[in-house]
């Protein structure tokens, strides 16, 4: 990639990596190829800069020498056409997960998604070919639309009544002072379920078979890598599902 990335992506070098991930997930979506305007030679030109400043290693290598580099083991973007959920055959070849099925954190309403990591492994005899691969992921409840409660019902939070926080004593050999802490019978929403979702017992998630299909170029070296943004684990009380990165490699 000729272009400087912190200019394909319109931030600075100061740029947090949370600003870096959201200016990547704003142009990505533009410049989609299979959006109606989209721009599949710009799409490409947004992941290439992204699969650089996102990774911190390759950011600092950058910032420091003003180049990236194309060794072997390095992130690339390809042509890969791609869509959900569709087709059969599909082989169960996914052999990492990062991310997890844990907890996001307090106030849970404000954290996007985890976003999972996946590695694929592409044998010569795909190259050119078009594959479909199944994976688990967690989506939104549809039984409770997500909030973990019976039906959608909610109600206030007897202990921060509402507030999502609770102020602390805390005896220190200096005094006795006060905190502000995240309530911990709501996680911060203010909210708690009249009566838990059966389905997904109130957390509001549940796992789920996915299917992802790859059109493989027919050229291909090792430890390609490719993000798909907002397709990892749907976010709690309706926040944005994380992003899905897979990483192609060759054999």
């Amino acid at each position: 990639m000729a272009s400087d990335p912190y200019s394909v992506l319109g931030v600075s070098k100061g740029a947090s990596t949370d600003d870096i991930k959201k200016a990547y997930r704003k142009l990505a979506h533009q410049y989609h190829p299979d959006k109606k305007g989209g721009n599949e030679a710009k799409f490409k030109e947004v992941n290439e800069a992204y699969q650089v400043l996102g990774d911190p290693e390759k950011k600092a290598r950058y910032d420091q020498f003003g180049q990236y580099g194309q060794t072997n083991g390095g992130a690339h973007y390809q042509d890969f056409n791609f869509n959900f959920g569709g087709g059969g055959g599909f082989e169960n070849i996914f052999d990492m997960f990062t991310g997890g099925f844990g907890s996001t954190g307090s106030p849970r309403a404000a954290e996007k998604g985890e976003d999972l990591h996946l590695s694929v492994n592409v044998a010569a005899r795909d190259l050119g070919r078009k594959k479909v691969y199944e994976f688990e992921a967690l989506d939104a409840c549809t039984s409770c639309k997500g909030t973990g409660a019976e039906a959608g019902r909610m109600k206030e939070c007897g202990t921060c009544h509402g507030a999502g926080r609770v102020r602390q004593a805390v005896r220190t050999p200096f005094g006795t002072f006060a905190q502000v802490a995240v309530c911990a019978t709501c996680g911060g929403d203010g909210q708690i379920a009249e009566k838990k979702c059966r389905v997904c017992n109130g957390g509001g998630r549940i796992k789920a078979k996915r299917k992802l299909e790859l059109h493989i170029p027919s050229e291909l070296t090792d430890r390609y890598l490719v993000a798909f943004p907002r397709e990892g684990n749907a976010g709690l009380q309706g926040s944005p599902a994380g992003d899905l990165l897979v990483t192609l490699r060759f054999q």
